[in-house]
């Protein structure tokens, strides 16, 4: 009896092995599912950010000067500005209060900076003019040889060039500043606008990141102490310097606005141009030649295209305004500036 219930478990355990093959050994079967893609985004590399000098809103002093061509500050012992430095044998004079200057004035003045942030290099471009004054020659010779007028040399400055202030046309310098340093940004998501973005990195946002080029310009002049200033009766001519920057990922024309009262116009093909108009905030007003400012025109797209606002726009009917520029094309198309709000 014990074999055969031996017998009969072994029977049973084959014929379970027996079964179980069966299902092995049967028919092949298909399966299958979808799914679907979904891409996760993308994200433009491309950051077009740079700082620009400050200028406060009560106006700004950088270049301001004062004209000494008789020498009178030293012959008194700077009295009259008790307690300040001011360098030997300088016949203008520039207020310094940059940490570590030399002098509290100096024939030149302290520099203002343009920093890169961005991804890409970009270009800089800063104009100098000045408005003409009688019994003042301009000069673009700052050792005044052989000159007995009362001459005033005023020139921008940087690293590589000095740039004499001489006609109409004033000066101007230009400079490429390099991109930011590829350890500057990095991709994070942005869950408020549900989107991938291209940020910089906490190390690029303290202040003692080195990764940022930067660009700095600087004014310097000297007058004529062999000149005869004495029928000099109006006060010294005020130089007005302008800053721009352009955007490197943008193609097309492009207007902007200073806020020395000069429209610029880039990119343009002039034979496309048909009028312009300044918005104020209350209107849209056209601006016409002569009446409303002068142009510096060249049809050729690259040329130098720019208009000054005449004196009953600037300074005081646009003070404490911001302005937005349209210029209109013929064919119906449109370019806008950034708006500009004007100081006090």
């Amino acid at each position: 009896m014990r074999n055969y219930k031996k017998i009969l478990a072994a029977g049973l355990a084959v014929s379970m092995v027996m079964g179980s093959s069966v299902v092995a050994l049967a028919e092949d079967q298909e399966g299958g599912t979808s799914g679907t893609g979904g891409l996760e985004g993308s994200v433009s590399t491309d950051v077009f950010s740079v700082v620009l000098p400050s200028v406060p809103e009560s106006g700004d002093t950088t270049f301001n000067y004062i004209l000494d061509p008789e020498g009178l500050i030293a012959k008194a012992g700077a009295d009259k500005y008790a307690g300040k430095t001011f360098e030997e044998n300088a016949t203008l004079f520039f207020a310094n209060t940059a940490e570590g200057a030399a002098k509290d004035y100096s024939s030149t003045s302290d520099a203002l900076k343009v920093i890169n942030k961005s991804s890409s290099d970009v270009a800089v471009e800063v104009k100098a003019t000045i408005a003409s004054i009688d019994g003042i020659t301009m000069s673009d010779d700052k050792s005044f040889a052989d000159d007995t007028n009362a001459s005033l040399y005023l020139a921008l400055k940087d690293s590589n060039a000095e740039t004499a202030i001489t006609g109409e046309e004033g000066a101007s310098l230009s400079a490429t500043i390099d991109a930011a340093a590829e350890d500057a940004y990095e991709v994070q998501w942005n869950a408020t606008d549900n989107k991938y973005e291209n940020v910089l990195t906490d190390e690029a946002k303290a202040d003692d990141y080195a990764g940022f080029s930067a660009y700095t310009f600087q004014m310097t002049g000297a007058c004529n102490a062999a000149g005869d200033w004495s029928g000099l009766t109006e006060t010294a001519p005020v130089v007005n310097v302008v800053w721009s920057v352009k955007d490197p990922f943008v193609t097309g024309p492009q207007v902007n606005l200073s806020t020395s009262g000069v429209i610029s116009i880039a990119n343009l093909d002039g034979t496309l141009y048909s009028s312009m108009s300044l918005n104020d905030g209350t209107n849209d007003w056209p601006l016409v030649s002569g009446t409303d400012g002068t142009w510096v025109w060249d049809d050729a797209a690259d040329a130098k295209k720019e208009f000054t606002l005449a004196s009953n726009w600037m300074p005081s009917y646009l003070a404490g305004k911001t302005v937005v520029i349209t210029v209109n094309l013929k064919d119906g198309t449109s370019i806008t500036s950034a708006p500009v709000t004007f100081s006090e």
